[in-house]
This record gives C-alpha cells, structure tokens and sequence, in this order.
C-alpha cells in the first residue's frame, strides 16, 4: 500500500488502484499502531505523506462515523467507538485469534519470551495477536498488532511447508534477486520433521527487527519495501536444519513458529516465540514441544485437523 501526499489524481504506474481508500485505512492502521497515543492532525499528516487539506477531509468524515473520537480540547484524534463493533465482529470471524492472543499471553508468562500470532493475507503475514517482549528499547514495537510482514522466505515458513508445489514456488520467488531453491526446500522439510520451525539469529535479522521498530508507517509501503526485502534477502536461508542443533554448544535462536491448521489442514495461523538469544538445543526442543501444545490446542478448539503429511 502506498500513500501520496499530493493530490493531482495522476496514479504512477503500480500505485493503488484507490489513493484515497489507501489515506483512509493508512490512518486507521497508524492510531491502531498506538492506541494509547493521541494524534493531532499534524501528526497523522507528517506520518502518512498528505496535506493537511487532504488530512482534514479524511479525519472529519471518520470522526463523523465514530470511527475516530477528536478531542475538543487539544484538537487531536484516537480511536472511536466503531471499531470496537468492527473488531468483535472480526474476532467472530475470526475465532482462532481470540484463542491466539490467550496462548501467547501464556507462552510470554511460561517461557519469559515475547510471544506473537499472526494470519496469511494475500502476499503478507498480520500480526494478530502479541504478549511480552520489551515495551522500550530498540526494538520496541517491531512485533505489534497490526504489523505487516511479507510472506517471504524466511518468513512465513510454516505457511507453506506443508501446501503443494506451486504455493512453494511462489513463496520462493519472493527474495530479491535469485534464490537457491534447494536451501528454501531443505528448510520447509526441517520444518516438516520438527513440526516448527527454528531461525537463526543473524546481524541482518536484528537490523530488520530494529527497521520495523523504527518505522511508524506500513513497512510494505512503495518506498520502504526495498530496504525491507533487502534485509530479507540476507535471512531467506536462516532455518535451522536437522544435524545443526546436534552439538553440546548453544545456538542464536531469533524465533520458533509452529503452524495452526484449519479443516481442509491447511495453515491458518502461526503462533511465534521469538528469544532473540543463544539456547542450549535441549532448551529449543523443550519450547517447541510447549509451542506446539499451545498449537493444538488452538487447532482442535477450531475444528482444523493436520495435514497429510509430505516426504
């Protein structure tokens, strides 16, 4: 998604078939990325690239739906009342999240690790549910509800490791530049054999962290997308692979992901603790087994099953 701070009506090629639909939700999903922050206009003009002409326009007409509540003393904006209809209804339809965000706050108390959900939507992954983690620091806010990640190698892995070939290819081709794709399919069978999976904590992999942090707009946006599939680029082969958790030593571990299938078993979820440390090879076992419980848990409370199972 893309926003222009101009107002001419000329689409550059490739941009949003809806520029200002685009201004509508890029406001939505800034106040959604701090709730407890209030916003003046300046604040949402400056974030999002428009004028404040065009601000005002979009920020009155919500406001007019309740979907934004202006404070009249200080003039500045948070969220209203409608979302909170909207949000159940998407929870109803969406029953595994509620059960996501209970599991992660468990994981988060059990492990000591922060602990995250997230949900497929078309080339992308959405965090959908969050628990732990440091509320300050450099990498504050990397992980928040809402956050657009792409669906890109070495994200995403439990998304795909269990689908056909094609959805495979897909996955693969999104990196930039070539990919081996032997490393990418050596990591999809790990994941397959362990049932999670195990990525590696690499320098690339805390920039990214640290980049997505720091971003207070869509880290998929046209002009930020580059630098991110850069970064992505040095991580698409950073899953631990059978055999490399076999020593006596400790391991970088950045996260562990396990899948929560629905009733065609297909990967609906996936549900992440992300240690952002060295483990000993026991103790990311004993994770991954409790990441996998929580799981299976949320798959048999939503009537998923697991799928048939690939070589």
């Amino acid at each position: 998604m893309a926003f222009d701070g101009g107002d001419s009506g000329t689409a550059a090629p490739g941009a949003s078939p809806s520029p200002p639909t685009d201004r509508v939700v890029g406001v939505l999903e800034l106040l959604a990325g701090r709730p407890s922050h209030a916003f003046s206009l300046s604040d949402i003009a400056r974030a999002l690239g428009m004028s404040k002409a065009t601000c005002h326009a979009v920020t009155a007409s919500l406001a007019s739906a309740d979907y934004l509540i202006r404070n009249p003393l200080d003039k500045t904006f948070t969220l209203g009342p409608a979302l909170v209809a909207a949000g159940r209804a998407a929870e109803l339809s969406y029953p595994a999240v509620h059960l996501a965000q209970a599991e992660a706050v468990a994981l988060a108390e059990e492990l000591g690790m922060e602990a995250t959900a997230a949900i497929r939507s078309e080339g992308h992954l959405v965090i959908v549910a969050h628990a732990g983690g440091a509320a300050t620091g450099p990498a504050a806010g990397a992980a928040r509800i809402g956050r657009r990640i792409p669906l890109a190698p070495p994200f995403g892995g439990v998304f795909v490791a269990w689908a056909d070939d094609e959805v495979v290819a897909e996955w693969a081709a999104r990196t930039e530049g070539p990919a081996a794709r032997g490393p990418l399919l050596d990591s999809l069978a790990a994941i397959r054999a362990r049932g999670y999976s195990v990525e590696r904590l690499t320098p690339a992999g805390v920039r990214l962290r640290h980049a997505l942090a720091e971003l207070s707009d869509d880290p998929l946006a046209e002009g930020l997308q580059p630098m991110v599939m850069a970064l992505l680029a040095e991580l698409r082969q950073a899953e631990y692979l059978p055999g490399d958790l076999d020593g006596p030593g400790r391991y970088p571990v950045s996260a562990l992901s396990a899948p929560v299938f629905d009733a065609d078993g297909g990967t609906q979820m996936n549900l992440s603790v992300q240690p952002h440390r060295e483990m000993a090879a026991k103790d990311v076992e004993r994770v991954g087994r409790r990441l996998l419980r929580g799981c299976t848990r949320i798959t048999q409370a939503v009537g998923g099953k697991p799928p048939v199972r690939r070589g």
